[in-house]
């Protein structure tokens, strides 16, 4: 690409966010990378979504394996990137399983949330993992859902395993991207960073007091708060030097972040994911997870279009989430409702892979330096086994894809996908919750 000719308006440009791809709006910065617009080797990108509630298990397993498998239906909308994604099949938490509706809590965690009844422990998110090392950033990471909250609301556990809060609206999300515009903002941000600061100066000054008074298993404990702190200390200061860089240079009015149809699924996920890609090409974050929907809901208007195409009854999403799983045949009304929905992610990600791979990157594309992971941790609303998984992108960082890995039932964890996913992307891991090592399957 000759990016001497003459540039279009970056207000032309944007309008590619939220409606179709058009190519002017690979224009912003250049069409390319940060990294690339300034000569520098690109950084690598997580993004991990989450399928609530199970899926239609007859269209989502592909029949053969290897790179020459057929692929399943409800992958067919990512048929033009064949070579840039693999299915999963099997793997699972193993010791961390769970039933019912808390699978969010632990599908990046991979911990076992009941070890003690009555009580909900968790531990670190694999994405917080990966933030902790992909950085400096404005954000170590973007945790997103389809409303705020925490609970199986959100994906993103921090170091000691306390929620980190998701956030739905999309307008909240963007001006939150970004540093501020003008000096007073600037001014401001910069003045609560020093108070910031001071409150964790004391709270670490206590805390070193605190700890000649401890037994052994209370110092571990303060011993991992300390390192919780000392972790945003120096967040901190990744953010005081990225306001001292300043905001990017593009057309703000330009980024749409109010849908058409305040109830659609697929809108709500275009701006959400338009968002991310304006965020990893910009270098605001290298980290999001995202909820695509709750385990109880929403009961978006896509819903009830699928039921009269199937000819099922009008049910909110937990009840399809139900009646639509499991094994109930697949010519089943809800079951294809299922299936009509596991489709429609499936085109949102091959959405996301299309910008992504249309962005120029220091070497390759921006999708080549970003691993897209897009799975859950049940088939039905209450079995925790065989999770659903697509993983995508990141040829650069070492992945080889265009095949479908089926390994035994409980032969391998997710833990090990997720070690595999930390160790690709640079961070200095040697083991993720009950890990026992990467898979080769999956690397070049």
């Amino acid at each position: 690409m000759n990016h001497k000719t003459t540039p279009v308006t970056r207000r032309t440009l944007l309008r590619g966010l939220g409606a179709t791809l058009a190519l002017p709006w690979l224009e912003v910065m250049g069409g390319r990378t940060v990294a690339a617009a300034a000569g520098r080797v690109d950084p690598p990108r997580l993004a991990c979504f989450y399928i609530p509630g199970g899926i239609n298990h007859y269209d989502w397993f592909p029949e053969d394996t290897g790179f020459d498998y057929t692929l399943a239906p409800s992958h067919q909308p990512l048929a033009d990137h064949r070579r840039n994604f693999s299915v999963l099949t099997n793997l699972s938490h193993i010791q961390g399983r769970i039933s019912g509706h808390v699978h969010p809590y632990n599908w990046l965690t991979g911990h076992n949330i009941n070890l003690n009844p009555g009580v909900i422990t968790n531990t670190v998110s694999m994405d917080q993992v990966a933030a902790r090392h992909l950085g400096p950033t404005w954000l170590p990471s973007m945790v997103l859902s389809f409303t705020d909250g925490v609970g199986t609301t959100t994906l993103s556990r921090n170091e000691l395993g306390v929620d980190i809060p998701a956030t739905g609206n999309h307008r909240t999300v963007f001006e939150r991207l970004f540093p501020p515009a003008d000096a007073a903002q600037v001014r401001e941000a910069k003045q609560r960073l020093a108070l910031d600061r001071s409150v964790l100066d004391t709270a670490l000054d206590g805390a070193h007091g605190l700890r000649r008074q401890l037994g052994h298993a209370d110092r571990q404990r303060l011993e991992q708060y300390l390192d919780a702190v000392r972790d945003l200390e120096k967040r901190l200061t990744d953010r005081d030097r990225i306001l001292d860089r300043g905001r990017p240079d593009f057309d703000e009015e330009s980024v749409r972040l109010d849908t058409g149809a305040p109830n659609s699924m697929a809108e709500h996920i275009e701006l959400m994911t338009d968002l991310i890609v304006l965020a990893f090409q910009t270098d605001m974050t290298r980290v999001v997870t995202q909820s695509l929907g709750g385990e109880g809901g929403p009961n978006y208007d896509e819903y009830k279009t699928w039921a009269d195409q199937t000819g099922a009854p009008t049910r909110g999403a937990h009840d399809f989430f139900h009646k639509g799983t499991g094994n109930r045949g697949e010519d089943n009304s809800d079951v294809r409702v299922m299936g009509l929905r596991d489709r429609l992610y499936c085109r949102a990600l091959a959405r996301l892979m299309d910008k992504l791979q249309a962005i120029e990157a220091h070497d390759g594309s921006l999708l080549d330096h970003t691993v897209l992971l897009l799975g859950g941790s049940q088939i039905t609303s209450h079995s925790g086994r065989s999770f659903p998984m697509l993983l995508a992108g990141g040829s650069r960082l070492g992945f080889k894809h265009g095949q479908h890995v089926k390994w035994q039932h409980d032969e391998r964890s997710a833990s090990d996908l997720f070690l595999t996913i930390l160790q690709q992307l640079g961070c200095p891991v040697e083991s993720f919750k009950e890990s026992t090592g990467p898979l080769g399957e999956l690397l070049a």
